[in-house]
């Protein structure tokens, strides 16, 4: 009962992001999609931007401010070429929301530089999972606030 009943409220008692990023290098494209929890980002956008938001209603304002957010805070250079993410949109999965940028590939390195810091100043115990894929090969970290990069080698 006590489990259902934490479910069903507007706080959860863990704070976690997903970032997936995913590099073909045959096609030279590189998707980014970012997993974070509805209430967390709709709470990061007002303390930044002093707008209230309501991502279930989908507005050109909503998308600006997400993408200028992730920009600021995700950041991905391959081989020292920044990676020129290019704002999709967003889907809304239960209490989460999905947000997808693409970008063409800015070197052939194999080595893959992360800086990902969403929501680390509204949120002092946020994680953030990274899952970097390089031809289908999956290397995977764990980010902790204040810890904000990774490198993967492949």
């Amino acid at each position: 009962m006590i489990l259902f009943a934490s479910f069903g409220s507007k706080k959860h008692p863990f704070y976690v992001g997903v970032t997936e990023i995913r590099i073909d290098s045959k096609t030279k494209e590189l998707n980014v999609s970012c997993k974070l929890f509805q209430d967390d980002l709709q709470t990061a956008l007002h303390a930044v931007y002093h707008k209230q938001v309501d991502l279930t209603k989908r507005d050109p304002v909503t998308s600006g401010l997400i993408q200028d957010y992730i920009k600021k805070h995700l950041i991905i250079s391959i081989d020292k070429k920044l990676a020129e993410l290019t704002y999709v949109g967003y889907e809304i999965e239960e209490e989460a929301v999905w947000c997808f940028f693409e970008s063409k590939l800015p070197s052939k390195s194999k080595k893959i530089f992360v800086v990902n810091s969403l929501l680390y100043d509204q949120l002092e115990g946020q994680t953030n999972f990274i899952h970097c894929y390089y031809n289908e090969v999956r290397k995977s970290y764990k980010l902790v606030n204040p810890e904000n990069n990774v490198t993967f080698e492949y």
